[in-house]
């Protein structure tokens, strides 16, 4: 019987630190305070815990990494851009067509949708619901009947 501690016949896994993903050109989804839902890029990094982001929707300002949630794009452009070249480059890379397409963004897009929604639209939507479910369990119903 050979004891061994549970740390030397399994190799430990660490997650990567926010740092690792934290760099310039990353474009990152702003999750608290005014600015939530907005994307931006990373201009500069300031220290282990803030950096400096600006964006067509988000104005030039130091923020904390934990308000800050990291997306897989990144956009090329040099340290502490100024904001007019910074759109420039944003729009020719098509970071707003980029970012809708992911889920992430789909996700936003239908979040601002639903908070646009009349009681009158609610309504139609809980109709359409209720009569898609109806049609979804008579189709059940018969499938279950034939086994």
């Amino acid at each position: 019987f050979d004891q061994k501690s549970p740390t030397a016949s399994h190799k430990l896994r660490t997650m990567p630190s926010r740092r690792s993903f934290a760099e310039i050109g990353r474009i990152v989804c702003i999750n608290y305070g005014k600015d939530n839902g907005k994307i931006g890029v990373i201009v500069d990094m300031c220290d282990s815990m803030t950096c400096l982001i600006d964006g067509p929707s988000v104005e030039r300002k130091l923020i904390n990494f934990r308000r800050l949630a990291f997306t897989d794009i990144k956009l090329p452009i040099m340290k502490r851009l100024r904001s007019s070249l910074l759109y420039k480059a944003w729009t020719e890379a098509g970071i707003d067509e980029q970012f809708a397409k992911t889920t992430w963004g789909q996700k936003i897009a239908n979040q601002n949708k639903r908070k646009e929604l009349t009681d009158f639209d609610r309504f139609v939507v809980k109709t359409l619901k209720a009569k898609k479910n109806k049609i979804i369990a008579k189709k059940v119903k018969e499938l279950k009947a034939k086994k």
